[in-house]
């Protein structure tokens, strides 16, 4: 079964893998917050064109720098919408090089792996075989 694969901005890949039952999202290039969370909208949309599908894998390796502001705009507004948009508990996988592991300080957010509420569960990885692995046990 092929991929199905949708470049929906110069800045963000999307590639639906029925056969997994993962949409993988790659980032192309370092990103301002605006076109984070313009890339994180069009990732959901997309998977509700994918039979709603709950288990993404998030290559970050290519945005370089994490922000502090974008990762509290994603646990507090955007993973919080997830249930109610898609029906359904979401599996993130974020694939990261290993020196952005350390690369946002903030005691105010969980340690990985974590779930939030109802809606969501995150973790990261270095190896993109080990994050579509706890994917896969997630489906």
């Amino acid at each position: 079964m092929t991929a199905a694969n949708a470049s929906l901005a110069d800045f963000l890949d999307l590639t639906h893998r029925p056969d997994l039952g993962i949409i993988a999202a790659r980032w192309l290039r370092p990103t301002t917050s605006g076109e984070l969370r313009a890339g994180y909208q069009l990732l959901l949309r997309h998977a509700n064109t994918c039979s709603a599908c709950n288990c993404w894998l998030i290559d970050a390796r290519r945005r370089v720098r994490v922000d502090s502001g974008d990762v509290h705009w994603l646990t507090e507004h955007f993973y919080p919408t997830l249930r109610q948009h898609l029906g359904h508990h979401v599996f993130l996988a974020f694939l990261v090089a290993p020196y952005q592991l350390d690369d946002v300080q903030d005691d105010t957010l969980p340690a990985m792996p974590y779930t939030h509420g109802d809606y969501c569960s995150v973790h990261q990885f270095t190896d993109e075989g080990e994050a579509v692995r706890w994917l896969c046990s997630r489906r």
